[in-house]
């Protein structure tokens, strides 16, 4: 079967000139794989006026423009959201670009091809992308670092209970009986179908979320104003894609998909930060504090519990203003305490909110899905030695 990427090297080795529309996560991604496969990138194309001028691994971001002489164009579209996808396309076309020279990638440019493995093959592909991250083999046999570790568990957990876990709706039962309701947001309704969505009983903001991934979150600030379409047609595709094969994080696999509509919690993205307390046999140990809730750009540092910053990241350039010691340490340190028992590693995700209210995020088993850089490069042994 013909991959995404397939499709992309096939009309980009018969371009004369290549763009990629999106400067993001996504965009910077498709950029190294083609720069292994010796095509060139002339320019990213980014609607943000931020980055007009600014230069990715050299290649330079300007504004969308028709390109005209110098041969034949590929236009490739690297954005997730279905949303912007579907507004830059368009934009695109009215600028007098043919639909054949437009193409889409997305974060499902791997997955017919991972979905149709056999599992005696899942091995041999987390190796291969081990490799790509790390320049080194995975020991399989007796895996050192944190990121061998988490590789190896990618394997075998898919186990029903950390599916349980890892399910946006069904956690929240399990987190009701461990610590009780106060620490969930308020749930607004939870949906097989998205056809079955009648926002006219929802409030004027919320949130959308489909259960079975990371990520897929649609954040309405104003009912008024979405395309209702748009939204069922991203929950759809949201709900139709198994996130497993994204990256072989198993436990995944075997959640029902559903949606879900939640508060919007305001300022969570812009003003607060995200604290992921990393635990180990039992008690927490580190403190991830995010500022920029995951989003492209965001900085994060690690702190111990005493609240002093670690002299390494992970994943995230390290941000180096010193975070505020949020007022409720002590009780998301206790609350973690109780939700990682039995675990010999997981990674809680709380909020402190304005109001003071601590929330419940998730429940991570494998982050980074075992495929970004400690720095320094010593902490990621130092990580797996607290596994």
């Amino acid at each position: 079967m013909k991959t995404v990427l397939d499709n992309i090297m096939e009309k980009a080795e018969n371009a004369d000139m290549v763009v990629i529309i999106g400067a993001g996560t996504r965009g910077t991604e498709l950029l190294s794989y083609l720069e292994e496969k010796s095509i060139t990138v002339a320019f990213f194309f980014d609607n943000r006026d931020k980055l007009a001028g600014k230069k990715i691994h050299g290649v330079e971001i300007v504004k969308p423009y028709r390109v005209v002489g110098g041969g034949k164009c590929l236009y490739i579209i690297a954005v997730d959201n279905l949303v912007y996808r579907d507004e830059l396309f368009t934009q695109l076309v009215d600028m007098g670009i043919t639909e054949d020279d437009i193409v889409v990638f997305n974060c499902y440019w791997n997955y017919d091809f991972i979905s149709q493995l056999d599992k005696k093959d899942y091995k041999k592909q987390l190796e291969k992308r081990y490799y790509k991250v790390f320049g080194r083999e995975i020991d399989w046999e007796n895996p050192v670092t944190y990121n061998e570790k988490i590789n190896c568990d990618k394997l075998i957990c898919g186990d029903e209970f950390r599916t349980k876990l890892v399910d946006k709706y069904r956690v929240r039962e399990w987190v009701k009986e461990k610590v009780g309701d106060k620490y969930l947001t308020k749930l607004y309704g939870v949906w097989d179908d998205e056809e079955k969505i009648n926002f006219d009983d929802l409030p004027e903001s919320f949130v959308l979320k489909v259960n079975n991934g990371s990520g897929r979150n649609i954040i309405v600030k104003d009912k008024s104003a979405i395309d209702q379409k748009m939204v069922r047609r991203q929950l759809r595709e949201w709900k139709e894609k198994n996130f497993a094969f994204v990256s072989l994080e198993l436990q995944y696999k075997d959640i029902v998909p559903k949606i879900i509509c939640e508060e919007y919690l305001e300022g969570v993205a812009e003003n607060i930060y995200d604290y992921n307390i990393y635990c180990f046999h039992g008690e927490p140990k580190y403190i991830w504090c995010i500022k920029g809730s995951h989003r492209p750009g965001c900085k994060a540092s690690f702190y111990d519990k005493d609240w002093v910053r670690q002299p390494f990241s992970y994943g995230y350039p390290k941000d180096e203003e010193i975070a505020p010691k949020p007022q409720k340490l002590e009780e998301m340190l206790a609350l973690s305490k109780e939700l990682c028992k039995d675990f010999k590693h997981v990674r809680v995700d709380l909020y402190n909110l304005p109001d003071g209210r601590i929330l419940f995020g998730e429940m991570t088993l494998t982050t980074w899905s075992g495929l970004r850089k400690f720095i320094p490069d010593e902490y990621d042994s130092f990580f797996g030695s607290l596994i």
